[in-house]
């Protein structure tokens, strides 16, 4: 798959603005911009990576501002937003521009033709910037002046007086290290160029998505020094800006790193489109550290590791792509965070962790569930993942589990009036935008999978205590759950309930897990009812809504600052993730599962066919304006919408249509 853009839409600042690249290495570490190389966020930048030392991630190297001199003219190919204007305009001369398996633009200056290629480094925290001159009659000067950020990336840099300015020389290039405790940064080129040390700041470099978020817009930049070099026709510089110092020569390195692109896309030949570029792209979101520990990278720019995202995104990334033994390594992992029956909800900085979420250790059986399904050893679980199983199962019954307990009811109560604990767990003012205490409806299902689970895969290896305990609660639910959560007015499930004279009745998507997870006790008849109207309220050409448009609450611009975005969060915005478990709801009540397969290709087909090449290229958005046309907004690329949406693509192929056979 390629988008290109061509010098019409390039010159559509409101456009082509819109659309960003992003470049990850197996760190976490990432180069990310418009294609204009124009940030509009501060996330953006050409070298950002994570320090292990901070837990955090930080901008090094936010830009190259290059130009060319031609006949003693020069040209910048630069384009930056300052207070009232854009300057320069380098933008202008742009004929063309290629996302493939990198980014490359296309350059005309009269008769000069000059192109740009971006690779980040797969195993290392390194940037290639590559440019070639295609064309031009007469030598050209390159100057390339390199702007240090050097700060968190959810922070802005100002002009200060700790930065050590001085560089060092290095092999076409130089070193500096401006604060102390942070690495250092390598710049250096491919071919004999020198280096002029003039350190001065640059002010007032403006992020326009920041202002139009709520935040904090401008910044200065901090540049060491001048690069020059000489190019002809056919000549080449690549720029490789790394926190370790080149140690062989750098068109090699290019050449590597380019062969590794070719490899990860032969990997996925056989796929179709456009499964083939999600699997590609998917690989930017599994990352290790330096001790080999595997993570899930929940999105781009500004999230970490998630528990309840990795729980949903462990399939599509690393199962789907035949990668189990990461898979079990990340279960594994989680395995030792396990605390009062409880999985982290969120891995902040140095391995500090919140257990703020109910769901994700629920989730963790779905997870596990999985493995197993797509060939995972079953022996290797037992041993290794069975007693952190059996730990939350008895947490939960016993009540070790904060705000949290099971009912008489056999029914899994959690939360106050001041908690949010499940996915939709917005806050505003201190409360929860969607109250969800009292029993909801998906974590309700998650138990009841988790405790079948149990008992149909290894019930001859739990104690005679718990094995008593599991089928007495499981017998329990079955009998209560519908009387529950079945709201024949709405045709659906309740999406909390509290007690007979308490629900919460609003139309969510969250009640699809209680008919689509690998166990679910909802007649067929209920659930084919639950599913029409789903399809009624909720479906959207690029997943489902979180609220119905009929309730009150519903929101239909998901804009504006903080507060208001988190008062919109969760109460209409479409999650492109919930396209997962609705296709696993459809597959397991419908008796047609050729006419399910083409109702979900058909249905949501825009998100794979259009919006993958018009914002975040080749990624998922976090979410979506519920109305037409649809809006992408939040981060530009989400862990576990891609791989929902790959766990569903590869569960369709193994139905034949009547034209397939």
């Amino acid at each position: 798959m390629k988008k290109i853009l061509n010098r019409s839409e390039t010159l559509d600042l409101e456009k082509s603005l819109k659309c960003e690249y992003l470049l990850a290495n197996s760190y976490g570490g990432y180069a990310s911009s418009s294609i204009l190389d124009c940030h509009r966020r501060r996330y953006h930048g050409l070298l950002v990576v994570p320090v292990e030392e901070y837990g955090k991630m930080f901008n090094l190297l936010s830009k190259l501002e290059v130009s060319f001199t031609v006949n003693k003219k020069e040209f910048l190919l630069s384009t930056n937003k300052f207070p009232g204007v854009y300057h320069p305009t380098g933008h202008k001369y742009i004929e063309r521009f290629e996302m493939g398996l990198y980014p490359i633009t296309y350059y005309h200056i009269g008769d000069v033709e000059i192109t740009k290629s971006i690779i980040m480094s797969h195993n290392s925290n390194t940037v290639l910037i590559r440019y070639d001159v295609v064309k031009s009659e007469k030598p050209l000067l390159l100057k390339a002046v390199p702007l240090l950020a050097y700060r968190e990336i959810h922070d802005l840099m100002k002009e200060n007086i700790y930065i050590q300015q001085r560089s060092f020389f290095e092999k076409n290039g130089f070193k500096i290290e401006p604060y102390k405790g942070l690495p250092p940064l390598y710049v250096q080129t491919s071919r004999n160029s020198t280096f002029f040390p003039s350190p001065c700041w640059w002010y007032g470099f403006e992020y326009i998505k920041e202002r139009n978020r709520g935040y904090p817009y401008q910044e200065d930049l901090f540049s060491p020094g001048v690069f020059e070099t000489h190019l002809k026709q056919g000549g080449t510089v690549i720029f490789r800006a790394s926190t370790k110092c080149a140690t062989g020569q750098i068109k090699q390195e290019w050449d590597n790193e380019i062969r590794k692109l070719n490899k990860r896309q032969e990997k996925y030949s056989d796929e179709a489109e456009p499964c083939q570029q999600l699997l590609i792209s998917s690989e930017a979101y599994l990352t290790k550290n330096t001790k080999g520990d595997y993570s899930i990278k929940a999105g781009y720019h500004w999230f970490e590791e998630w528990g309840r995202d990795t729980m949903i995104s462990l399939t599509g990334l690393a199962l789907c792509t035949g990668k189990k033994e990461v898979a079990f390594n990340i279960l594994s992992k989680y395995a030792q965070y396990e605390k009062d029956g409880l999985l982290p909800n969120f891995i902040a900085e140095r391995n500090k962790l919140s257990y703020n979420s109910i769901d994700s250790a629920l989730l963790y059986f779905w997870a596990i569930q999985n493995y197993i399904a797509f060939g995972g050893e079953k022996k290797k679980v037992k041993n290794h993942l069975l007693n952190t199983m059996e730990n939350i199962i008895k947490a939960f019954l016993s009540g070790k589990v904060p705000f949290t307990g099971v009912g008489d009811d056999g029914l899994l109560y959690t939360g106050n009036e001041n908690t949010q604990l499940t996915w939709m767990d917005a806050k505003v003012d201190g409360k929860p935008v969607t109250p969800r205490n009292g029993a909801p409806v998906e974590i309700n299902a998650l138990w009841y999978n988790a405790l079948c689970f149990l008992k149909k895969e290894f019930n001859t290896f739990l104690d005679s205590d718990l094995k008593e305990m599991i089928k007495h609660q499981i017998s329990l639910f079955e009998e209560n759950f519908t009387k529950a959560f079945w709201n024949e007015a709405n045709q659906s499930l309740n999406d909390v309930y509290r007690n007979v004279d308490d629900v919460d009745n609003s139309i969510r998507p969250n009640q699809l897990f209680a008919i689509g997870l690998p166990f679910t006790c909802v007649d067929s008849k209920r659930a084919l009812l639950i599913l029409k109207t789903v399809k009624r309220h909720l479906v959207t050409p690029y997943g489902l809504r979180t609220l119905s448009p009929q309730n009150p609450s519903y929101k239909t611009d998901y804009r504006g600052d903080p507060r208001q975005r988190d008062l919109a969060y969760h109460q209409g915005p479409v999650w492109p993730w919930l396209i997962g478990v609705f296709c696993d709801a459809l597959l397991k009540n419908s008796k047609d599962k050729k006419q399910v397969k083409k109702y979900i290709l058909d249905t949501f087909k825009d998100i794979w066919e259009v919006h993958l090449c018009e914002y975040g290229l080749f990624h998922i958005s976090e979410l979506f304006n519920p109305i037409q046309p649809h809006t992408a907004k939040g981060c530009i690329a989400q862990a576990w919408n891609i791989a929902e949406l790959i766990r569903t693509l590869e569960r369709l192929k193994t139905i034949k249509m009547q034209r397939e056979s």
